[in-house]
């Protein structure tokens, strides 16, 4: 039986909540609750160390330690473990800042169990809970160092799933910052152990605020890292711009820096293809990336929809309580916050950008800033490569039929043709004259002409599938280039075409009805040549047998055997 990580992960929480609440239990006996009133302000002192807390993309960072150690230093270890405890569940349960209860209760146990660890292993060091000398000096190292170890070690296990996800560079930073604060804290806790005796509560309260102090000057050039971070991404978004990168690896830089930027679970890019309705996954990353690539979006359907209709960014922060995802499936039900910004160049949605967390509330305006930026320098560079793709294209083609024209065609099929003979593939073509076309000409006019050859495009064009190449090559012919179809199903194509012609009803809008018949030849690659020239031409001597022999008829380039 396959075990889901997700249950194994909620059963670790519970697990160290458990084992946590087991420990405070056996420790109760212990507390010295004379001193409550010094352990309640210890408290509140933490609970004020988790408002300044200094927020990471894997946690936040507080100077709680000091008042875990410098406790433990002079209330014992009972008080030292309660105060992590209480502490912890208190600051974050009231300063909740989107995290779930289990998440809260997750950062109390492991205080608790990582400040039990450290107590167990000053004893074992040979350390005297109470007492400042220098015989403590070795214990007091063994306590710091199990109680980060410990502590780093339930954290890293807690966040597994997400870490794997993140750029080992931004865990080295934060293991950098929280060295950092562990630095200046062990140094303030003594002191506060020191001077305690002397002036009670007070010197625990006033030291402390050095602590906060540190905490708010991190917080400020934090602000100023991250500040950096989206500068850097903005950067490397305009440097693949300029790099002219096609508009899919464009749509992947998008998802990259707005992960270096800040933390995210899952991303999607959504963009139309041309020509069709559907919005469909260009970009994706995360770990729902296989059943994402299988979804698609429709404007003005879902949240993604609405983004598209109205070209304008949105942000939910908890997608089970926000009307405009109450009635939404699969990953709008898995991820609690989300940012959606449209690809808008012009007037036209090209695409939109999903971005989601598990967490409700991880989002901000700044994120939604972020993407938003993100996007408008990928729209406008997408959208510029989609001009230039029409243009080249309008280019391309025939000015009455919109089909291609003669000159592209062939370059076009002479690269098809060269690419079968690598694979060793087949390639069929059918070429199409019209039959007595100047007598049409002759009796509804030139113009009217012209409208019944652009009919007459529509309708061969709509035999065609995706791969298929069709142009019009000369006045009143055209050719069909069909990779894959050969023999009898060839000229069934054929045969299907020149039927629908037969029976259509030219110049019907114009209150005229007309009607024209047309020849068609038929060949192969390779069997009739070995190259599109011999082919063309074997094509040819096809529709020339198609029209000496009667009109109105397909033949094939292929000799009947006798």
């Amino acid at each position: 039986m396959r075990v889901k990580r997700g249950s194994i992960h909620i059963s670790y929480t519970w697990l160290v909540a458990g084992l946590a609440v087991w420990q405070l239990y056996l420790l109760f006996p212990a507390l010295d609750l004379d001193r409550g009133r010094d352990l309640v302000a210890v408290i509140l002192l933490w609970m004020l160390a988790e408002w300044f807390s200094v927020p990471f993309p894997h946690g936040r960072l507080s100077g709680g330690f000091a008042l875990i150690l410098s406790g433990f230093l002079i209330y014992g270890p009972a008080a030292a473990v309660w105060i992590s405890g209480l502490a912890t569940l208190f600051g974050q349960g009231i300063i909740n800042r989107g995290s779930p209860l289990r998440t809260t209760l997750f950062n109390s146990g492991q205080n608790v169990l990582a400040a039990v660890a450290a107590a167990f292993f000053f004893r074992q060091s040979g350390g005297v809970p109470g007492q400042l000398s220098v015989a403590n000096v070795l214990p007091l190292a063994a306590f710091v160092v199990s109680y980060i170890a410990v502590n780093h070690l339930l954290v890293s296990f807690y966040l597994w799933p997400k870490k794997r996800r993140q750029p080992y560079p931004a865990w080295l930073e934060t293991f950098k910052w929280d060295g950092l604060t562990y630095l200046f804290t062990v140094p303030v806790a003594v002191l506060i152990s020191a001077v305690y005796g002397y002036v009670g509560l007070a010197g625990i309260v006033l030291l402390f605020f050095s602590v906060l102090a540190l905490q708010l000057i991190f917080r400020y050039y934090i602000r100023l890292q991250l500040a950096n971070k989206e500068l850097k991404a903005f950067y490397e978004m305009a440097r693949a711009v300029n790099n002219n990168s096609e508009p899919v690896a464009l749509l992947d830089v998008v998802l990259k820096s707005a992960g270096k930027a800040f933390s995210y679970h899952t991303g999607v890019v959504y963009f139309r293809p041309e020509g069709r309705g559907a919005y469909l996954p260009a970009a994706v990353t995360g770990p729902y990336s296989k059943q994402l690539r299988s979804t698609a979006v429709y404007q003005g359907e879902g949240i993604a929809g609405l983004a598209l209709a109205g070209k304008e960014p949105l942000m939910v922060l908890d997608s089970r309580v926000d009307p405009r995802t109450s009635d939404e499936a699969g990953l709008y039900r898995v991820m609690r916050s989300l940012v959606i910004v449209p690809l808008v160049s012009g007037k036209e949605a090209l695409g939109v950008i999903v971005l989601g967390e598990k967490r409700p509330m991880a989002f901000d305006e700044n994120h939604l800033h972020i993407t938003t930026v993100l996007a408008g320098q990928a729209a406008a560079a997408v959208g510029n490569s989609i001009l230039k793709e029409r243009l080249e294209d309008a280019v391309s083609r025939d000015n009455l039929t919109g089909l291609l024209d003669a000159a592209n065609f062939f370059w076009l099929a002479r690269d098809a043709c060269e690419n079968a003979a690598k694979n060793g593939a087949s390639i069929g073509i059918i070429l199409i004259d019209i039959d007595h076309f100047k007598a049409f000409n002759q009796r509804y006019g030139r113009v009217a002409g012209e409208r019944a050859l652009a009919e007459m495009a529509a309708l061969v064009e709509e035999s065609a599938r995706e791969s298929d190449l069709v142009a019009r090559c000369g006045g009143d012919e055209f050719v069909l280039l069909l990779p894959g179809i050969t023999g009898a199903p060839l000229s069934d194509r054929a045969g299907y075409i020149r039927g629908a012609i037969r029976e259509y009803n030219f110049l019907k809008k114009e209150g005229r009805g007309g009607r024209l018949a047309v020849s068609a030849g038929v060949a192969e690659f390779p069997r009739d040549a070995g190259d599109l020239a011999g082919l063309f031409k074997a094509a040819q001597r096809a529709l020339e047998k198609a029209k000496t022999g009667g009109r109105d008829r397909v033949e094939s380039a292929a000799v009947e055997l006798a």
